[in-house]
């Protein structure tokens, strides 16, 4: 005799629409997800995270809440900063370069130096810490398409899990096993400032989800796409 499947119950249901939209951004893991619930606060969600060594999914939730340009500042420190630290590996020319590019779009966000920094970053390796912040950055632009092409705008959101993953391999890039985890706290410290700064968790997320609207609707425009994605 078989038995009908059971349907676990949505843990995100519950919440507001932009708090849950940054879940589902985020992704937390399961045992993150055990935190969750309507009445408790992101600033409190993340600082349990924290607490209960939910580390990545904490590093997911700022990746989400961050503006683009901000985002991608707090990676390009931390991937600087993996080639400066104790057993870490002195960055290759091309890495160095990209570095330098990824910096003056941080500087000057425009679109020559958006196409130099994704130049610089193919250079160094698309699936190095660095190389993947350029492509962070590529991906913050209005298209994807060559300057020639009509635009392709990126899809909404593509650069956030890029984003959340240099900051977890940046961590790890070292020889020094013991650094890895208080590596990656103090740059989930540094990303929290930005959400501080910002006005703290709610002005964040409500700047997040706003632009993210925005985003979808673009590209529903341009592409013809329906109205979804995260």
């Amino acid at each position: 005799m078989t038995h009908p499947a059971t349907i676990s119950a949505d843990p995100l249901a519950a919440l507001s629409p932009p708090v849950r939209w940054l879940l589902e951004r985020a992704a937390p893991d399961t045992a993150a997800l055990e935190f969750v619930h309507p009445s408790i606060s992101l600033d409190e969600l993340y600082a349990r995270w924290m607490q209960r060594e939910q580390v990545p999914s904490a590093i997911r939730l700022l990746a989400g809440v961050l503006p683009t340009r901000e985002s991608i500042w707090w990676a390009w420190v931390s991937a600087r900063h993996a080639t400066q630290m104790p057993g870490g590996a002195a960055p290759t020319a091309e890495e160095h370069a990209a570095l330098g590019a990824v910096e003056q779009w941080i500087v000057r966000p425009d679109d020559d130096a958006r196409r130099a920094a994704w130049d610089a970053g193919n250079a160094a390796g698309s699936d190095t810490p660095i190389g993947m912040v350029a492509t962070a950055v590529f991906l913050s632009g209005t298209t994807i398409a060559p300057p020639s092409a009509p635009p392709t705008p990126p899809p909404p959101g593509a650069a956030m899990p890029l984003i959340a993953g240099v900051i977890q391999l940046c961590s790890a890039s070292t020889s020094n096993v013991d650094q890895i985890a208080p590596t990656l706290v103090a740059f989930a410290a540094q990303g929290l400032e930005i959400v501080k700064r910002l006005g703290g968790w709610e002005a964040a997320l409500q700047l997040a989800y706003d632009t993210h609207l925005r985003q979808v609707q673009e590209y529903a425009r341009v592409t013809g796409a329906p109205p979804g994605g995260k």
